[in-house]
């Protein structure tokens, strides 16, 4: 395991070294941007829906080095007490991914 880091309810979310990979070879553009990713987790701006049971942690960054970007997180909660980060990547727009339901939003 590379890193253990909390989702907003407080479950324990495994990166390994595996995922990590994975998103820096399919997802370039996230190579450098670990804690980025590890602070869209901990602190997003809002969680959204995604593919069957996972969910995406969204935090908006105004300065990455391709400019202003969200980043996305997705990762699966089993149960409480263990969970795992699928992906990650920077999006320009959240319109899309946004129309499967918003589970919690940062009160502005």
């Amino acid at each position: 395991m590379l890193m253990l880091v909390k989702s907003k309810n407080g479950v324990p979310l495994r990166l390994t070294k595996e995922r990590w990979n994975h998103i820096i070879t399919s997802h370039l553009d996230m190579v450098g941007n670990k804690k980025e990713l590890l602070k869209t987790i901990e602190d997003p701006d809002m969680i959204l829906k995604g593919v069957n049971d996972e969910k995406r942690a969204v935090r908006f960054f105004k300065e990455t080095h391709l400019g202003a970007k969200y980043i996305m997180v997705a990762y699966k909660e089993l149960g409480s007490l263990k969970g795992f980060i699928i992906t990650a990547y920077k999006a320009s727009k959240i319109d899309r991914i946004i129309k499967r339901g918003i589970l919690w939003k940062r009160q502005q």
